[in-house]
């Protein structure tokens, strides 16, 4: 066999594997948004706007690994206290979490498909400047000591 036909089949195996890793890793991430996501916003589609709120700050912790990358110095827990006690930064890590819900829930025909005219509209005007929102909060984060410069 010449070396060309071995190269090719070799790409081609290669090429197998790594599609087979990414449809496992979007099946994995598939399988976390409808067992666990889905139906913590379509509670929170029911709250109302305090306890949606709450939840925000309950949830804080895990919202902020987002931004923060993995939490392994206990960062989400340190917002979380630093919120307790700097309105500034509750009240941006607030909005900042509910644009972030607001989002999953306008861009989920399947959730969006169950609220209403006047919910729809609120939760695309929460999920608007969703960039400027994290900025704002990280930029919070920063003021408090939580995240590098």
């Amino acid at each position: 066999m010449k070396l060309w036909k071995k190269l090719l089949i070799g790409v081609l195996v290669v090429a197998a594997i790594g599609i087979g890793l990414v449809g496992y890793g979007i099946f994995k991430v598939q399988k976390l948004y409808t067992e666990k996501i889905a139906p913590d916003m379509v509670r929170y589609t029911q709250m109302t706007s305090a306890e949606q709120d709450k939840y925000i700050v309950s949830r804080m912790e895990e919202l902020t690994t987002m931004i923060a990358g993995e939490d392994k110095d206990g960062k989400g827990k340190a917002v979380v206290q630093a919120m307790e006690t700097n309105p500034e930064l509750r009240q941006a890590g607030i909005v900042w979490g509910r644009a972030v819900c607001a989002s999953i829930i306008k861009d989920n025909d399947d959730l969006s498909s169950r609220l209403t005219p006047a919910q729809k509209a609120q939760y695309k005007k929460e999920a608007e400047d969703l960039d400027d929102k994290s900025e704002h909060f990280q930029n919070m984060m920063r003021k408090a000591g939580l995240l590098k410069k």
